[in-house]
C-alpha cells in the first residue's frame, strides 16, 4: 500500500492556503486557515493502487485512486479536492472536501465527528455510511445510504443486505446470544472490522449484492 508521505518525489508546500480557502465553503475553510502543513498537487493526480492518506493534501483538480483510499493508517489524513475525487473504496477518519462528484465502486465510510465530510457534488457508490459525523453533500447513485446522526431502521436494514456479516461488531465487544433463526440488532458497519477487510483485501459486499440501484 501506498502512503503520501512517501509519494516519489513528494508533494510541495501550499503557500497560500488561505487562497483555496477561499473557493471552498463549509467547515474545511477553518481546517485549511489552521495550520496544518498542508501539501498541494496543481492539476490532476491518479494514484496507482490502495492509498494511505498520512498528509494534508489539496488537489486542485481531479483526483483517481485506483484502489481504496484510507485516511487514518500510520497518520491521520486531511483531503482537498477541487474537481472529482474517484475511489473504488473510501474510509474517512479525517476532514474530506470534494468539489466536484464523489464516485466509489463499493463503500465510502465518514466517521468521527471532529472533522468533516463535504461534497459539493453528489455522491455515488453501492453504499454511504456516515457516523456521527459533520456532512453535506448531494444524493447521487447509492444502492444504501446511512445517515450520520439519526439513521431509520430502513437505511440499516439496506446496508445488512448489501455489506458482508463480518463488517459488524456488538457494541462493547458483547457476544450475540440470540437463537441462529433470530434476525440481528440493526447498527453501523464498525469502521475497524471495514478497514480489516480492506487492508486484507477482502469483500466488503455480499456476493449476491447487485450492486446500486
Amino acid at each position: 500500500m501506498l502512503t503520501l508521505s512517501a509519494w516519489p518525489g513528494g508533494f510541495a508546500r501550499l503557500a497560500d492556503p488561505g487562497r483555496i480557502a477561499d473557493r471552498t465553503r463549509g467547515q474545511i475553510a477553518g481546517f485549511l486557515r489552521h495550520d496544518h502543513d498542508w501539501r498541494h498537487h496543481p492539476g490532476d493526480l491518479r494514484l496507482p493502487g490502495d492509498t494511505g492518506l498520512d498528509i494534508a493534501l489539496v488537489v486542485e483538480g481531479d483526483l483517481t485512486v485506483d484502489g481504496f483510499l484510507d485516511d487514518h493508517v500510520t497518520g491521520l489524513g486531511l483531503l482537498v479536492v477541487l474537481g472529482d475525487l474517484v475511489v473504488g473504496d473510501l474510509l474517512s477518519r479525517g476532514a474530506l472536501h470534494v468539489g466536484g462528484d464523489l464516485r466509489a465502486d463499493g463503500l465510502v465510510y465518514g466517521y468521527y465527528n471532529d472533522f468533516t465530510f463535504e461534497v459539493a457534488g453528489a455522491v455515488h457508490a453501492r453504499a454511504l455510511v456516515l457516523d456521527d459525523k459533520f456532512s453535506h453533500y448531494r444524493r447521487g447513485t447509492l444502492g444504501a445510504e446511512i445517515d450520520a446522526y439519526e439513521p431509520t431502521p430502513e437505511q440499516l436494514g439496506a446496508a445488512r443486505e448489501l455489506l458482508v456479516p463480518e463488517v459488524y461488531g456488538e457494541p462493547g465487544g458483547r457476544r450475540r446470544l440470540w437463537r441462529r433463526e433470530e434476525p440481528p440488532t440493526l447498527s453501523r458497519p464498525d469502521p475497524r472490522r471495514v478497514r480489516e477487510r480492506l487492508h486484507r483485501g477482502e469483500p466488503l459486499f455480499r456476493a449476491a449484492a447487485t450492486g446500486r440501484s
